[in-house]
């Protein structure tokens, strides 16, 4: 029998249980308790760690100080009340920035997105704006602004709105064609089309693109504090690195970690909603 005719015997393909393929690897799924354990656990471990290796290998403490000497400049800082009114400084810079940036890159990323011939125009500089490093624009920022609150706020803008930006416009452009063509076939409008198709599956994006923002307008504070401020968290790092004073810089660094590990995970927990919303 020629080989181009012949048919191999079929054989009854092996019932898997679970739906799963020979071989497949299944994550392990968590609770949040047992994340917050885990973290809990981690976090002690590396502070012990850092301890011990401090200690064991007399590190001098200009470069690496010990654990213990960072975490007692907490108390120390809320006795003085220089970290609350710094803090408190840094955060109403942030969150109006912040807010700034929201209201400017959604609308503006819309449009962008959706209208070919501005796409085409503007997209290129909105690219070459959210790759441009930040440090660039301080002698601009400077030579507009000047040295005040308003540089740290014009830095966050400009370091957020382009992240927002550019998941925005390019979040429009995958909406699907064929729900906005049962729109228009029902008599919608253009506006209309917007406000029931565009809006409803643009949540998502929005949500990415904020979160998105939350970093990048975190790095635009850090860096207008370091060069443009005389308060605000940032302020008193470089006043403490200026005295030698590691294990404050150190906690200051900590706190900044800190503060964008817990804006990033609202910020996915907010997309995880709308994602939620969106598909229920």
């Amino acid at each position: 029998m020629s080989l181009l005719t012949s048919r191999p015997e079929v054989m009854d393909a092996p019932k898997i249980r679970g739906s799963q393929m020979p071989g497949a690897v299944s994550r392990r799924t968590f609770t949040r308790r047992q994340k917050i354990v885990v973290t809990i656990a981690n976090l002690a471990l590396f502070c012990l760690l850092w301890e011990a290796l401090t200690r064991v290998f007399d590190m001098p403490s200009l470069l690496v100080p010990r654990f213990s000497a960072v975490a007692a400049e907490l108390p120390e800082m809320i006795e003085d009340g220089v970290l609350w009114t710094n803090a408190a400084i840094s955060l109403k810079m942030y969150f109006i920035g912040m807010a700034i940036s929201i209201v400017l890159a959604i609308p503006m990323g819309l449009v962008i997105g959706g209208v070919k011939w501005i796409d085409r125009i503007l997209s290129p500089y909105v690219w070459a704006l959210y790759t441009l490093p930040r440090l660039i624009l301080m002698p601009f920022v400077l030579l507009w602004v000047g040295i005040n609150d308003a540089a740290r706020i014009t830095l966050i803008v400009l370091s957020a709105v382009p992240a927002i930006l550019v998941v925005v416009m390019e979040g429009v452009k995958t909406t699907d064609a064929s729900l906005l063509r049962v729109a228009r076939s029902f008599g919608a409008r253009r506006l209309d089309a917007v406000r029931t198709v565009v809006l409803p599956s643009m949540v998502p994006h929005i949500a990415t693109g904020v979160r998105m923002g939350v970093s990048r307008g975190l790095l635009g504070l850090f860096i207008g504090e370091l060069f443009t401020a005389s308060s605000g968290i940032g302020f008193v790092m470089v006043t403490a690195s200026r005295q030698f004073d590691s294990a404050r810089v150190y906690l200051i660094l900590f706190l900044f970690i800190g503060f964008s590990v817990a804006l990033v995970g609202l910020t996915q927990w907010l997309e995880s909603r709308a994602s939620r919303w969106r598909t229920g």
